[in-house]
């Protein structure tokens, strides 16, 4: 039996197959052209008796590659014959490549390599200069500012993805894990809308009948839990988990986190006391933070009774301190460390506020919400809700 062929450094590799007693050579996958039902490319594996002819095609390989490029690969016969005729028209002339480009500056057509991301910085750019024009449609400044918003989300997902190759399907997935479905649809078609215009593609590639959404509640924590959170909150305020340890001090974190809705890591971890009028019944947010626009967020009173009982009330809300290890600890201890989503005390407090008062409008202010599409991921409204919500409200009220 011949020996084991080494390894070699030079494309395309050539190895002793035992099973079949012959030689492949293995050019990959990367030069070969894609399969056009399922769009996978194959890998390309040939099969010699001998050597001497496994490195004889593995040598009309890279003359191949060094004559024609990657591109010689992924072209059928029916296209080298039609370049090969192109090429014999422009001999002595032109090169087709430099042909083409004649043909599409003549004809006002676009780079061929025009990619989402350019088309969507020219959209932007186009937008703008209607506004400002008064013979162009202006747009809002809202409307401006969905545009750029949706379309860097856009632009950051598929940016460098040709115009052309843009597919129904793909945007589709897309939009089913992002959940903006309306919106993103909305401004995605007026985008290829545009190129359609333009002339740069022949047809929209957004079209048909976009699905809904389908929204999952919210998981939300129940009466047992968010009680032994407190509770255990309340209780351990002055513990240590170890003797050089911060002391616990997450009474205002549950507190405004459940009775306020406060986002966790951009509202909750960047407060500071002041921030916060327990008198008077409020949490100033700040328009520097998250949210363009700055709020007030009603404090309930059974949560003004709590934040009263809190040790400290100077300087950060949250001590940064070790605050992952404390707030482990008071999960574990409260006896819900495995049923922890990261918003679920946001989530709790929509639904419950919901269910409560009734009010979508109310509820999109205190979360900070521009449009109540966003509510259907924070609020899980059931047909025991406005009794729970009751008791939630006027938790620690009656007696």
């Amino acid at each position: 039996m011949p020996k084991r062929s080494s390894k070699v450094k030079v494309w395309p590799p050539i190895r002793y197959h035992a099973p079949r007693s012959s030689y492949v050579v293995d050019v990959g996958t990367k030069l070969s052209a894609k399969d056009p039902e399922t769009g996978i490319r194959k890998r390309v594996r040939e099969y010699f008796k001998t050597k001497a002819e496994a490195e004889t095609y593995a040598e009309q390989c890279r003359a191949k590659l060094k004559n024609q490029g990657i591109s010689g690969f992924k072209l059928s016969r029916l296209e080298q014959v039609d370049a090969e005729e192109a090429l014999k028209i422009l001999s002595g002339k032109a090169s087709l490549v430099d042909a083409s480009r004649y043909f599409m500056k003549f004809n006002n057509l676009p780079s061929p390599d025009l990619n989402i991301e350019s088309l969507v910085d020219e959209f932007l750019k186009y937008k703008i200069s209607a506004t400002l024009s008064p013979n162009l449609k202006s747009n809002s400044a809202r409307t401006i500012k969905d545009y750029q918003h949706r379309l860097g989300l856009l632009s950051k997902a598929f940016g460098v993805t040709l115009i052309n190759r843009f597919s129904h399907q793909e945007f589709l997935d897309w939009i089913q894990v992002r959940g903006d479905v309306r919106g993103l649809t909305r401004t995605t078609k007026a985008l290829f809308s545009y190129a359609c215009d333009k002339g740069y593609i022949p047809e929209n590639p957004i079209k048909g009948k976009i699905p809904s959404l389908k929204i999952e509640k919210p998981s939300i924590l129940k009466d047992d839990q968010w009680r032994s959170l407190v509770v255990t909150a309340l209780e351990t305020q002055d513990h240590k988990i170890s003797d050089r340890g911060e002391p616990i001090n997450l009474l205002a974190w549950v507190v405004l986190g459940l009775w306020c809705g406060l986002r966790p890591e951009a509202e909750l971890r960047r407060l500071e006391w002041s921030d916060v009028n327990i008198d008077e019944g409020f949490v100033n947010i700040s328009d520097d933070w998250k949210v363009a626009i700055g709020r007030h967020v009603t404090i309930p009173e059974c949560a003004k009774i709590l934040l009263k009982k809190c040790v400290s009330k100077k300087g950060k809300v949250v001590s940064e301190r070790n605050f992952r290890k404390r707030w482990e600890w008071l999960r574990k201890s409260a006896g819900i460390i495995n049923d922890w989503d990261h918003d679920i005390m946001r989530h709790t407090y929509a639904s419950m506020h919901y269910a409560y008062f009734g009010d979508k409008r109310l509820i999109e202010s205190e979360l900070g919400h521009c449009n109540s599409s966003m509510l259907r991921h924070y609020i899980n409204h059931g047909a025991k809700m406005k009794k729970k919500s009751a008791s939630f409200f006027e938790f620690g009220l009656k007696g």
